[in-house]
């Protein structure tokens, strides 16, 4: 039977407000389904024909959809629509106070049986904000990529809980750790991408491009995120973790990343000011923050630094390499920031045997230690990025994660009372 519904007339979502949500039972899975299991089902209830990805990227997707237009007001009528879905994206007009309203009693007869996406057209801050509210698994822009619909249903192969539009986040105090590069090329995003994903396995991690110019943190993972840093920005005065989860954008592998703009920023459009708010909400919500900072130095890159537990410079074996890391090492030291630094040399060549080139020429240009060596496996790593996938078993993810399990460790004892 797909989804019962009990309790229901033909005007429990009447677009006139009539019929009484408080009275009506949620829908419930019935089709003997686990969830979680078999394919991807997806029921999508837009306001007209021809909003749909194309089928073929759907499959690509891995997604089944059935597109059935139809106004939210009879939504309710049509609970066979909803047989055997595992997630429902819905077209919404946020402006519109009594189609809203449609969607809120639509969210409560959802509740613990079928997710609820919303799909809005041009798509705002405040509409995300809303609609997360109400209750909304995630929130679309139209139109939609197959790869954006995949990204928003994911969650829904877990079981579905009820919606809580009230409850408080769990509060953390999660740790900051700052990644820089010694120059451009080096691999820092990649290496703070993997580094984060590899995280997220047992921790909640977030990951914030601060590259507002260049920034490529979503694009190594694939991710096509309708909202950016620069929303932020643009709304930093309402900024809390509600609107700050809002334009996260989440990976199969967990990491969740804020991204940067599509479009080049000035660097002074980010403030101290915006920094320190962004960094207060983001520890509240992740375990550990990852910030991808731009090549400059700014007043609020150095506030980043200086607010993180952690920094990681990451340079490779190359002159110019390792000359500009000694470059970016001495403004550290002019800044006090040494005590929490820790190098990272990328890329680094081995034998035959497996055995990593000897950094010691490297450690007496810097006249400091290298704390981390990566192997060179450019097409490995390039391959990842472009796949938007993580690290493969292979020697280079080995070096990732003793590169995480040491930062972990590192930010646990720092936790640790003394």
């Amino acid at each position: 039977m797909g989804y019962e519904q009990t309790g229901l007339d033909k005007t429990g979502l009447d677009m006139t407000g009539q019929g009484d949500p408080n009275g009506v039972e949620p829908w419930r899975r019935n089709d003997g389904r686990a969830p979680g299991s078999g394919p991807l089902k997806v029921v999508f209830v837009p306001r007209g024909e021809g909003r749909a990805p194309d089928a073929e990227a759907l499959s690509q997707a891995g997604i089944t959809l059935q597109q059935q237009p139809a106004d939210l007001s009879t939504l309710a009528e049509n609970s066979p629509l909803l047989n055997e879905a595992d997630a429902v994206v819905v077209e919404v007009q946020p402006g519109d106070a009594a189609n809203l309203d449609a969607f809120d009693r639509l969210i409560h007869l959802a509740a613990g049986g079928v997710a609820v996406v919303a799909a809005v057209e041009g798509l705002t801050v405040a509409d995300t904000r809303t609609l997360l509210r109400a209750g909304a698994l995630d929130v679309l822009p139209i139109p939609f990529s197959a790869e954006e619909l995949r990204q928003a249903v994911e969650p829904a192969r877990r079981p579905v809980r009820p919606a809580l539009r009230h409850a408080t986040p769990q509060r953390r105090q999660g740790k900051v750790v700052a990644f820089m590069g010694a120059l451009g090329g080096v691999g820092t995003t990649s290496i703070a991408v993997q580094t984060g994903a590899v995280l997220a396995a047992s921790s909640r991690v977030g990951l914030v491009d601060l590259d507002v110019q260049f920034g490529s943190a979503a694009l190594f993972l694939n991710l096509h995120p309708s909202l950016h840093i620069g929303n932020l920005i643009e709304d930093a005065e309402r900024l809390d973790a509600e609107l700050l989860q809002s334009v996260a954008v989440r990976h199969a592998s967990s990491l969740e990343v804020l991204p940067s703009p599509p479009d080049v920023m000035p660097l002074d459009i980010v403030t101290q000011e915006f920094v320190d708010q962004l960094l207060r909400t983001a520890v509240q919500i992740y375990d550990v923050v990852l910030v991808d900072l731009p090549q400059a130095w700014t007043e609020w890159s150095v506030r980043v630094l200086q607010r993180a537990d952690a920094v990681v410079l990451v340079t490779n074996l190359s002159v110019s390499g390792v000359y500009q890391a000694r470059r970016q090492l001495e403004v550290l030291e002019a800044n006090g920031l040494t005590s929490k630094l820790k190098i990272v040399a990328n890329r680094v060549p081995t034998n035959l045997l497996g055995r990593k080139a000897d950094t010691k020429e490297t450690e007496a240009v810097l006249r400091r230690k290298v704390d981390y060596t990566v192997g060179n496996d450019y097409p490995g790593m390039s391959g990842a990025n472009d796949e938007g996938v993580v690290l493969k078993a292979s020697r280079l993810l080995k070096d990732v994660q003793l590169l995480a399990a040491s930062l972990a460790e590192s930010l646990a004892a720092e936790a640790s009372p003394q």
